[in-house]
């Protein structure tokens, strides 16, 4: 029968004791989840980020898995990427960078938001007010989230969104494109500026930067402007 030394019992004993300290320590109502800091959202509401990373108040800080919550995170379209930290004793940050929705295109059972290249961010029964304009003059069937838009005419006036900046794009309120060779834009204010051709609608980049700057800081109210012509455009006031 071997005997454990007095000394190395001792230290054995030590050590278990310490470890207890620490798991209880770990667990105590100190690092009880009170804080949840979210940046970098716009089109997503802090409570939609809440649910999405399901990080709830009242959770152990220790027991939060970071890489489990960036992994639930990715797991939805609308967030590109997102970097999430303890902060002790008692807040969690999380930073996301979303996949922004472009336009709103009606669908046979309400509303969806595309993004580039096409892809259904999100669909909702009715029409939502969020900083994007909608495509009028077309619908689309049986597209759900994740699904890519084919329409080609959708995807032309896609590709001209994705090329402006953000403060033109936001003042845009609707792109009806009834008739495709002569394609309507109405921004916020009303202004109405016909851009002619849906496949010329890449060279109206600057025009429509421009109409913006004027509709926004302009001293006069515009009636409508004449875009169909490349390279040039006309005012009536």
């Amino acid at each position: 029968r071997k005997i454990i030394p007095k000394r190395a019992l001792v230290g054995l004993l030590c050590v278990v004791g310490i470890f207890l300290i620490i798991i209880a320590f770990a667990l105590s109502p100190v690092f009880v989840l009170k804080n949840i800091k979210i940046s970098g959202n716009y089109f997503l509401t802090d409570e939609e980020v809440c649910r999405i990373s399901g990080v709830n108040p009242g959770e152990n800080l220790f027991q939060i898995e970071i890489d489990d919550v960036i992994q639930t995170m990715s797991k939805d379209i609308r967030v590109e990427r997102a970097i999430v930290k303890r902060v002790f004793p008692s807040t969690i940050e999380i930073q996301v960078v979303e996949r922004p929705p472009l336009a709103l295109v009606q669908c046979n059972y309400g509303f969806i938001e595309v993004g580039t290249e096409g892809m259904v961010l999100a669909a909702h029964r009715n029409l939502l007010d969020i900083p994007v304009p909608i495509i009028t003059g077309v619908t689309v069937d049986d597209l759900f989230v994740g699904d890519t838009v084919e329409n080609p005419h959708i995807n032309l006036v896609l590709n001209f969104l994705a090329q402006l900046d953000w403060e033109t794009s936001k003042n845009l309120s609707e792109i009806n494109i009834t008739a495709p060779d002569n394609v309507m834009v109405y921004m916020k204010g009303p202004v109405q500026i016909k851009m002619g051709a849906i496949n010329s609608l890449d060279k109206k980049i600057d025009i429509t930067k421009s109409v913006s700057r004027e509709v926004q800081h302009g001293k006069h109210r515009l009636d409508y402007v004449d875009a169909r012509f490349d390279g040039t455009y006309s005012i009536k006031l």
